[in-house]
């Protein structure tokens, strides 16, 4: 009887047993979820894609310090496309476009797959961003939190205001790292 309703399942996910008890438990659910902690990151999910956030402790906010997502993506919901006993897989798609992530609990890394022909697209809405080749170094994003987007070698991002895109040179996978709160030369340290 409860969870009432069809579960919000695809890909892998789509036959196994369904986890009700998970970080990411609401998904199922819902279809949607905020305050997805999985440690060090905060996350939420929207129709064009995944909040990124840092909160040490309470509730996400409204905010919006971070979106990463592909173009033109307004998926109706994010549904669960494969999970293990430490990670999940998000899928967002709308017919046209489809965007996963894949997050791990206390994993500081963030894995982005897309279609060949979508465009990743990074939104950065507080803080700093520095373009080092591949590489946007995001600084103080939020709650003094830094992070560092990976994209495969050779790839460029384009900037329009606070919008960061990138063909991902023709690959259709990047990630996002949370740097140390402690580290002083992010350069440096997202570079390692």
């Amino acid at each position: 009887a409860y969870p009432s309703g069809t579960p919000f399942l695809s890909g892998n996910a789509i036959g196994k047993p369904v986890p009700t008890s998970d970080w990411w438990s609401a998904l199922v659910k819902n279809g949607s979820a905020s305050n997805l902690f999985n440690y060090p990151f905060t996350m939420k999910t929207t129709s064009n894609g995944l909040i990124v956030s840092y909160i040490p402790s309470g509730v996400i906010d409204d905010l919006t310090p971070m979106l990463v997502g592909v173009t033109g993506l307004t998926s109706p919901k994010t549904t669960v496309a494969d999970y293990s006993d430490w990670t999940v897989t998000m899928d967002w798609s709308d017919g046209s476009h489809q965007f996963q992530t894949t997050a791990g609990v206390a994993m500081p890394f963030l894995y982005f797959n897309k279609k060949s022909e979508d465009v990743a697209q990074v939104t950065i809405n507080s803080g700093t961003v520095v373009v080092e080749g591949e590489m946007l170094v995001c600084t103080n994003v939020k709650n003094g939190a830094d992070f560092a987007v990976y994209a495969p070698s050779g790839s460029t991002w384009s900037k329009s205001g606070n919008v960061y895109t990138s063909t991902l040179n023709g690959k259709n996978y990047w990630s996002l790292a949370f740097l140390p709160l402690t580290a002083t030369n992010l350069a440096a340290v997202a570079a390692e």
